[in-house]
């Protein structure tokens, strides 16, 4: 399978307005070209147990790139649909739990898709936006059939039922009026849109479209604005985004108009805007008249303006080269800017800065090492004292020649971790002091001689879909987890290979087996069981 390194992508989640729990998840891998959004069904636990049960199962299958593509698809969401089934049936809050999902797979100029559910696929090009795949809902089919107008669909009492899921049944892969699966181009030109009802309940297809062209290049900026403009628009449910443009979407003039005009991001259809609406669609007017007048001095594109105030800030990415300075890039970055790596191997200490995302293009292709002259408890990177960060699809490494204590240390800073490989460290490869938040997802944290992460006191982090292998060799270290008793960390889908739950140092009442994987060639799990009929969607 060939994939462009030039794909550009992003993706995000949040719980909208109106609900407690997110069950929604997502996955974006422009290097293998994976893109998935999972939205839970079931209410509360049960949904969110469902899609990240979903997210785990797919993604392994999907990354082992074994038979055709559209082979691989089908038995993703087969396994994970069976292991839903199989999960609702030993515990009594888990009954009825299952998901919806929408998976792209770009390769050789095509992309496969496999859908089941409501989630959404839409494909981008010369201006135009085009919805690839079928809801499988009586009132989506009433709208893809062009018996109910898309502004009626929206407001339909029964636009939430579905009559197809993952994992309310038994199925096996091939099993007919289960899974659509199929291919169709996607040019140079293109771009792909995944999201849960969550946006396409309350934002039309023509306001999608135009904030996808307004922001065109700029991944993240086009998924925070559809965020924006569902929550904007009501949020009465979790909304959920993946992004992904091909190397020439955002520079062909068909899909670049930078005519002054007002987006039309519409509200709810029920619901009368309210002042923060007004103010988003004022603030819009204005970044489009702006852009329009710089077009031919600012090849770039202007980010959305932060609700707290009026200012209109410059999305800015700013691109690393092997043998340049990430520190350097970082010191000069302001917030809003998004510091691209290239692959290669950079030995410095790296500090990140509030509002920067720090990004590998290619995943795990850029690696931090410590400069010459570092000890056995240096620190990596290092985030303190900072609201929000980001990084994203680094390795970081440790061995005899540079030595490594801490992969990444966090105090008293919210940062977002993302598919990150961190090895050879003494004495964690993540460690969270006081103040500590934010997320680390899809992180291998793998033969390091310390703890994989030490969690301290006061400390509040999301440790989701990760994989520990070979950690705390070292008889100085605490443990391959170490929670120390006043931390509130959420430790959800992770991975845990070789290792049992007995030997992770873990306060009471944090329940490590229940939502976490422990893999050993004594208990691993049994081929599911069939149950009976599924059921709509709540």
């Amino acid at each position: 399978m060939q994939v462009s390194s030039a794909l550009k992508a992003a993706g995000d989640s949040h719980p909208g307005l109106k609900r407690p729990v997110n069950e929604d998840r997502f996955h974006y891998d422009p290097a293998r070209g994976i893109f998935i959004v999972i939205d839970g069904v079931g209410g509360q636990a049960a949904g969110e147990k469902a899609a990240e049960t979903a997210l785990t199962i797919v993604r392994s299958r999907l990354e082992r790139e074994t038979g055709a593509i559209e082979d691989r698809v089908r038995e993703a969401i087969a396994l994970a649909n069976n292991e839903i089934h199989r999960l609702a049936s030993l515990r009594p809050e888990w009954r009825g739990m299952a998901c919806v999902l929408t998976i792209a797979l770009v390769s050789d100029g095509d992309v496969v898709v496999g859908h089941v559910g409501d989630t959404r696929l839409y494909k981008l090009r010369g201006g135009g936006l085009e919805k690839l795949t079928r809801d499988h809902s009586p009132v989506g089919e009433r709208e893809d059939a062009g018996e109910l107008p898309e502004r009626d669909a929206m407001q339909h009492p029964r636009r939430n039922e579905v009559y197809r899921d993952v994992g309310s049944e038994h199925h096996d892969p091939d099993d007919p009026q289960f899974i659509d699966i199929f291919r169709t181009p996607f040019e140079a030109d293109s771009a792909l849109l995944l999201c849960s009802d969550g946006l396409t309940d309350l934002v039309t297809g023509g306001a999608i479209g135009d904030i996808v062209r307004v922001f065109a290049g700029h991944p993240y900026e086009i998924v925070r604005a559809l965020i924006d403009a569902a929550n904007d628009a009501g949020g009465k449910d979790n909304v959920t985004v993946v992004y992904v443009e091909g190397p020439r979407f955002a520079q062909g003039e068909d899909t670049r108009d930078l005519r002054p005009r007002r987006l039309p991001v519409e509200p709810a259809p029920e619901e009368t805007p309210g002042p923060r609406r007004w103010r988003l669609a004022a603030l819009i007017t204005l970044l489009l008249a702006v852009t329009a007048a710089t077009a031919y001095l600012q090849r770039d594109r202007l980010r959305l303006p932060s609700f707290a105030g009026t200012t209109i800030v410059p999305p800015t990415q700013v691109t690393v080269r092997a043998g340049e300075s990430i520190g350097e890039a970082i010191l000069t970055a302001r917030a809003g800017t998004e510091v691209i790596v290239e692959p290669g191997e950079y030995r410095e200490r790296v500090r990140l800065r509030d509002g920067v995302r720090l990004v590998s293009r290619v995943p795990r292709a850029a690696a931090i090492r410590l400069p010459g002259g570092a000890s056995e408890t240096d620190a990596a990177v290092i985030a303190t004292e900072i609201g929000s960060a980001a990084l994203s699809g680094f390795r970081i490494v440790g061995d005899a020649a540079t030595p490594l204590g801490t992969g990444v240390m966090i105090r008293n800073a919210n940062v977002e971790l993302s598919d990150i490989e961190i090895t050879g460290a003494h004495v964690a490869a993540i460690e969270y002091t006081t103040g500590a938040s934010g997320s680390v997802t899809a992180a291998h944290l793998h033969d390091n001689p310390g703890a994989a992460i030490i969690i301290r006191g006061g400390a509040s982090p999301r440790i989701a879909h990760n994989l520990f292998v070979r950690n705390a060799s070292s008889e100085r270290a605490p443990g391959t987890l170490f929670v120390e008793a006043d931390a509130r960390p959420t430790l959800t889908a992770n991975t845990f290979d070789g290792i049992r739950p007995e030997s992770l140092v873990l306060p009471a009442g944090i329940d490590i087996k229940r939502d976490n994987y422990f893999v050993n060639p004594s208990d691993r799990p049994s081929t599911p069981p069939a149950r009976g009929p599924g059921r709509g969607r709540r």
